[in-house]
């Protein structure tokens, strides 16, 4: 009786190792608020700026702006990155990177999106979050939108994403600001969601079967000691 108790826990117990593992998703968000006709802020004139987002992903894997080059003359000096939990600009950063404008960001009328790597931070999903960027060069220039023609005073495009905006030390624009503030940088945030895997029907089946063996296995048990107790 041990050993068949012992074989039928053994046999539970490796279908539940059989089960499949937490499934890892891949996910993207990217938002350009900004595109024929966008506008485009120096990073060291405003900074620190950056975009607020809501978390979608138990991890953030990569955070990208996009860019245009203001003023080539300048020096191609680092940008910083910094994440803050809650909406912010400064405060002790989750994240901190430094990284430069690739050689392909070299004029004001083709914006390059820059990624900058993160290594799996981990993020609460449906918190908010800053990405926040500083600069000590008035080289790059951060992409953001609604799109704007000051020869006709037209916006083109309203509030590109509704779970975050544009945050700045210095205001950019006047509808930038305030509770009407409809701006966004064009960025980008890619992370990794992990969900538990359901099993298949079949393994549940099996599963179940597994225990209920070891449930008779332990009432067997229970009678048998019963009987000698009493004999």
């Amino acid at each position: 009786m041990k050993n068949a108790l012992f074989g039928a826990a053994a046999s539970a117990a490796a279908l539940v190792c059989a089960m499949p593992a937490a499934a890892q998703q891949s996910e993207t968000l990217e938002v350009r608020s900004g595109t024929d006709f966008f506008r485009a802020v120096t990073v060291s004139s405003f900074d620190p700026i950056g975009q607020t987002f809501t978390a979608f992903t138990d991890t953030i894997t990569s955070v990208g702006f996009q860019f245009i080059t203001l003023n080539p003359g300048a020096a191609n000096s680092p940008l910083s990155l910094s994440i803050f939990a809650g909406e912010t600009l400064v405060g002790t950063p989750l994240f901190n990177a430094t990284f430069a404008l690739p050689a392909s960001v070299n004029n004001r009328d083709n914006p390059v999106w820059v990624d900058v790597a993160v290594p799996d931070l981990a993020v609460t999903e449906g918190n908010r979050y800053s990405l926040v960027l500083n600069a000590t060069s008035n080289r790059a220039a951060l992409v953001l939108g609604p799109g704007y023609r000051s020869a006709t005073g037209q916006f083109f495009g309203g509030d590109a994403y509704a779970d975050g905006r544009l945050i700045s030390a210095v205001t950019t624009y006047a509808n930038c600001t305030g509770a009407a503030n409809n701006c966004d940088a064009n960025f980008r945030v890619t992370g990794d969601s992990f969900a538990a895997a359901v099993p298949e029907p079949t393994t549940w089946a099996l599963l179940i079967l597994g225990f209920g063996v070891v449930g008779s296995a332990l009432r067997g048990s229970r009678k048998t000691r019963a009987k000698l107790t009493f004999a």
